[in-house]
């Protein structure tokens, strides 16, 4: 009669286990930053396509209205009988008037995605407190000075950006969010995607910078006057 011979298992050896655990990380660290491109491509596709929408509703509005948001198109709303618009002089503040006209029916549209501090909107908006309140609106609003709209401007003229990190007369964006670029919905009703330098300002082809006024200027005889988000770090 054989005898039947039963084996033991064999374990790992701690030489084989650290092989392992080696090209684990090699393999995770070939992964990790595929995975984060991909996922910052598709963080600003979906902001290209909400900062279309949202110069389709500034267009629309200002059909409507005869100007973009502004100090006046905000007083004819008051005067409308519209009193929960939120107070101030930020971006939230002016694009709220597309909501609380249904211009743009939701506080969705406004959204940033990968902006540190940037939330899908709620849709609460019957009350100046929620009316995009922080963090709900993720784009810059670029208006004229001293609260009045753009004006002198051709199908090249970037209404709304992200995501801006500092104002001024030449702000800076953060590069982060969307691999060294950031996103602008322009006068046309389209949207792209312009390339940030090692100084994280917009770069400009031709032009001492994007933001620059008189000769060449993307905005005509306005001085452009960038409005940050509220809420967004």
């Amino acid at each position: 009669m054989k005898q039947t011979k039963i084996q033991k298992m064999k374990g790992f050896t701690l030489v084989e286990l650290l092989v392992v655990i080696a090209i684990i990380a090699v393999l995770a660290g070939i992964a990790t930053p595929l995975i984060l491109k991909a996922q910052k491509a598709g963080d600003r596709t979906k902001a290209l396509a909400n900062s279309k929408s949202l110069v389709g509703g500034l267009l629309i509005f200002k059909g409507d209205k005869g100007a973009y948001p502004c100090d006046a198109t905000r007083e004819i709303l008051e005067s409308d009988g519209v009193d929960f618009l939120p107070p101030g002089k930020d971006a939230n503040a002016y694009l709220a008037q597309l909501v609380a006209t249904n211009t743009i029916d939701s506080e969705k549209s406004f959204f940033a995605p990968g902006v540190l501090g940037a939330k899908e909107g709620d849709d609460i908006k019957g009350t100046s407190d929620k009316l995009l309140e922080r963090g709900e609106n993720g784009f810059a609003y670029i208006m004229a000075e001293d609260g009045a709209p753009l004006t002198d401007t051709s199908s090249f003229t970037p209404l709304v950006m992200a995501p801006i990190k500092a104002g001024g007369e030449n702000p800076t964006f953060d590069p982060g969010p969307y691999g060294d670029k950031f996103v602008y919905g322009l006068v046309d009703g389209s949207s792209v995607a312009g390339d940030i330098g090692e100084d994280n300002r917009a770069k400009s082809k031709g032009r001492e910078s994007f933001f620059q006024t008189g000769r060449d200027s993307l905005f005509g005889s306005d001085k452009p006057v960038v409005k940050l988000p509220t809420g967004i770090q």
